[in-house]
């Protein structure tokens, strides 16, 4: 949610009738708030002032409801919540204790009244946020929620006037408005459910209207666990995106039909597959489905429910089990997150009381439906009987391509006029004809004549004819994917130029990070700055010697992208939605002369998570464009230790038998030629054409378990550790996850502060010219002195044994040997020299002094040599 509670709140005042309180923006400009409070109507005129303003503002009722006590006012959204998004309406279906989550409203309580510094005459309201927690059965047959207040509270239960109307928040999400207090209990307000606004059709009408996006109700008390829907922006991924419901659902009522009586059966918990090719509208039936099942028709319990997160906050998975509604939880992208799959069944089927929870697995094959469903029946979960298969034409049942196209069109353009009317578009100004529904057809010339293909590619092509008629300029373009990239890329540049100086935005580089960012992800800060850094790198290879970007530049470039695509779960931030990210790969891809998956997936900045998600990205990607394949072919073969174990394992995942099979020969082929080039490590290149080799045969016999696979993934590894340590040889992931460990990083110049550099390189001189002194003091003091010879050996040995030690630890010469090994030889003997010399500064302390004090001296000078040889020479290693 753009905006916390305080900046959502204000102050609404109708000075005829004698009354105030406290309102919630619900977006630029929209109030809502208690109609005892505004008490709207007659002569009277209601006024609103929000933190951010200087002054209150007249403000006119849109929709009132006296029964829910209720209205909803509109005033100048330039004066009145210009910087905060539109808000996201839930309800609280959970009810386990231990996890109750924490809600808070902010108001103008009378208990808050001030004198006004300016004028002590005057009398102003403050602020105040009150804490607490709702139990949702409390309001089980009134249909109140008990707000249970923590902290202080007012002397005087009139001293909460004021409160009434405050939107009352959790975990970001409105689930009520402030309207009473309950006299027969001391820490108790009772909040009215916004779940009840929902079902009224006046205000459902009224937000659309003003916000252009229809209200809809999440599981607030779920959302650490499922995603939020994208947010509203003028961008050409967010209008493609199914979870916008942008374009209305077609076809498919007789999947919706199978899988609602399913939903509805009598077992408390059941898993199906939900199958199909991307872009045939999977998703998009869930978000219907969910619609449907959630309207309390026929006096059923409406159910509740979403999208799994994939980077859930927490993984409480028992809260599932808790729900006091019944639960449709749908897994996107199923086959690459089969251990999220299992952790989260294997909680509910040991601890489920709460009502009954239907999980959807969605994915593009079902390779890995057949383990995973005899996994599930042995945890007991469910009959796991179901598998729903949609075709490419599913969407189209009843519908001809005309039809969809048409109605395709009116949808894009009736969003589209609703989002720059309320102000939501960052690309108006490129904008010089208004919005229409019967745009001429360019993109969508004939379609009437298609054969029948996914919907995805209709709704493409109508988005296309709608943005070629609001900017001509794009009607140059020869392909509609590049009219949709065209005007995302102009989104991306006003919020780019937005912060950052408009001469310091580089657009290239803005779209390579964007690719960067759908390919890897990030889940952690840490990530999102590896991604920059990476993305950065590679975007400038090729073009001589290119200064790092400061800490500061990197920042503005990962607060760019995050502000692009939020993230609707617990990472760091989202990305560019698919297609329109596979067309935008593929443009970066051919701009870099095939170079930026090959360098970005070798990059040291990026964990071995990231690198795993961008395989499982272009492996999915890779059947409609086989280049994508070749690329992170060459980026294996490369670097095969890293990436060789995630590419197998990703591929048996997520391919079909024939389409592994096809990965497979060209990652051989691949490997082979790398093999044979000049300087290549024999040992690891024969590694890892054994492992392929291994992994076909398996594949051959028509091996189709993912755990034989991870053992024999396995066994190579710990076979390749065995024969040669690498600094950088990971584990294969586990079952069904896209990566379970992360390389080590390498330290490399341009990533260390001057000011760092310059420290560690006194340190090591320091360090190296003590170790020198020292061994001369011992020589020339020792029984020995006599031989002047023996001064040129000692001297020489020990310096050489430090730089040695500093150059070898850690590189892929003797990896186990020399990290074990060559440290405490190297501060072993420094340590006998010093105990030799007999040091005058040492002489009035015990005889064991020195064994103590040298050895952390030497350690950690020998540490800063280290750290200095890397900065400045790198490792020794293998070509």
């Amino acid at each position: 949610m753009a905006g916390g509670t305080a900046q959502r709140t204000v102050e609404v005042v109708n000075r005829e009738r004698k009354s105030y309180g406290t309102g919630c923006l619900l977006g630029p400009g929209l109030v809502l708030t208690a109609h005892h409070v505004a008490q709207p109507g007659g002569d009277s005129v209601v006024q609103v002032w929000s933190a951010a303003g200087a002054r209150f503002v007249k403000a006119s009722m849109v929709w009132e409801n006296r029964e829910l006590d209720a209205v909803l006012l509109a005033a100048d959204r330039v004066l009145v919540g210009s910087d905060v998004g539109i808000v996201r309406f839930g309800e609280l279906v959970c009810d386990d204790p231990d996890l109750r989550p924490m809600c808070s409203m902010t108001g103008f309580p009378k208990a808050m009244r001030r004198r006004a510094h300016a004028n002590p005459d005057r009398y102003v309201d403050d602020l105040k946020t009150v804490d607490g927690r709702i139990a949702p059965h409390t309001g089980s047959r009134t249909k109140w929620y008990a707000f249970e207040v923590d902290g202080a509270v007012p002397t005087e239960v009139k001293n909460w006037q004021g409160l009434s109307g405050a939107g009352v928040f959790c975990d970001g999400t409105l689930v009520g408005i402030a309207t009473l207090v309950d006299r027969q209990w001391d820490r108790v307000l009772l909040v009215r459910p916004v779940s009840h606004l929902l079902r009224d059709e006046g205000f459902v009408r009224a937000m659309t209207d003003r916000t252009g996006v229809v209200p809809r109700l999440q599981p607030a008390d779920l959302r650490g666990l499922l995603t939020s829907a994208p947010e509203p922006t003028l961008s050409s991924s967010y209008l493609l995106d199914p979870r916008s419901r942008v374009v209305g659902m077609t076809g498919m009522t007789g999947h919706i039909d199978q899988i609602e009586q399913w939903c509805r059966g009598t077992g408390r918990m059941d898993v199906a597959a939900v199958t199909g090719l991307g872009g045939t509208g999977k998703s998009r039936l869930v978000t219907e489905l969910l619609d449907r099942l959630s309207n309390n028709r026929d006096g059923l319990r409406p159910w509740s429910g979403g999208f799994l997160a994939e980077t859930p906050r927490h993984t409480e998975h028992t809260l599932f089990a808790s729900s006091a509604y019944p639960l449709l939880i749908a897994v996107d992208l199923a086959e690459a997150r089969i251990s999220q799959i299992r952790d989260m069944t294997a909680a509910l089927a040991g601890s489920h009381g709460g009502a009954a929870v239907r999980i959807l697995l969605l994915a593009r094959g079902d390779t890995w439906w057949p383990e995973l469903r005899r996994y599930l029946r042995s945890q007991q979960v469910g009959p796991v009987s179901e598998r729903f298969v949609i075709t490419p034409d599913g969407a189209l049942s009843g519908h001809s391509s005309e039809d969809i196209y048409v109605e395709a069109e009116a949808d894009f353009a009736r969003r589209i006029r609703l989002l720059r009317q309320t102000g939501r578009g960052h690309n108006l100004d490129t904008w010089q004809e208004a919005v229409v529904a019967d745009a001429p057809r360019r993109y969508g010339a004939g379609i009437e004549h298609a054969p029948p293909q996914p919907v995805i590619y209709h709704h493409i092509a109508a988005l296309a004819d709608v943005l070629a008629r609001a900017n001509p300029d794009f009607a140059l373009r020869d392909h509609p994917m590049e009219v949709l990239l065209a005007n995302e890329e102009n989104y991306l540049r006003r919020i780019a130029e937005a912060r950052m100086n408009t001469g310091a935005v580089d657009t290239k580089l803005i779209r390579t990070l964007v690719t960067a960012q759908f390919l890897t992800g990030a889940q952690t800060v840490q990530q999102g700055r590896a991604t920059v850094q990476a993305g950065f790198d590679v975007h400038h290879r090729g073009y001589g010697p290119t200064a790092p970007p400061d800490a500061a530049q990197l920042a503005a470039l990962d607060d760019i992208l995050a502000a692009a695509y939020p993230a609707t779960d617990g990472a760091r931030w989202g990305s560019i939605g698919e297609p329109l990210a596979v067309a935008l790969l593929t443009e970066v891809e051919a701009d870099s002369n095939q170079g930026f998956i090959e360098h970005l997936l070798q990059h040291e900045a990026l964990e071995t998570d990231q690198c795993g998600q961008a395989l499982s990205t272009i492996v999915r990607a890779a059947p409609k464009q086989p280049g994508l394949a070749d690329s992170a072919h060459r980026a294996v073969a490369a670097a095969p230790q890293r990436l060789l174990p995630l590419a197998i394992r990703t591929a048996a995942a997520e391919l079909s038998a024939e389409a592994a099979r096809q990965w497979l020969a060209g990652l051989k082929h691949t490997v082979d030629d790398h093999a044979a080039r000049p300087g290549a490590d024999p040992d690891t290149y024969e590694w890892a054409a054994n492992l392929v080799a291994r992994v076909q045969t398996h594949a051959d016999s028509g091996g189709d378990s993912l755990e034989e696979l991870t053992d024999i993934l396995s066994t190579a590894q710990r076979s390749k550790r065995a024969s040669s340590a690498d600094a950088n040889a990971v584990r294969p992931p586990t079952s069904g996850s896209r990566s379970s460990t992360n390389s080590r990083p390498t330290l490399v110049k341009p990533r260390v502060h001057a000011l760092t550099r310059a420290l560690a390189t006194v340190v090591a001189l320091c360090h190296l010219l003590l170790v020198a002194g020292i061994t001369s003091y011992a020589a020339l003091t020792a029984s020995v002195e006599t031989d002047g010879w023996m001064l040129w050996f000692y001297l020489p040995f020990n310096v050489f044994i430090q730089l040695a030690a500093a150059g070898l630890i850690g590189s892929r010469i003797g990896d186990a040997f020399l990290n074990w090994v060559a440290p405490p030889f190297a501060v072993g003997t420094t340590t006998l020299f010093a105990r030799l010399a007999e040091l005058p500064l040492l002489s009035p302390w015990p005889s064991w002094t020195p064994w103590v004090l040298w050895p952390p001296v030497f350690a950690i000078g020998l540490y800063a040599l280290t750290f200095t040889w890397r900065i400045r020479f790198g490792h020794f290693q293998h070509p």
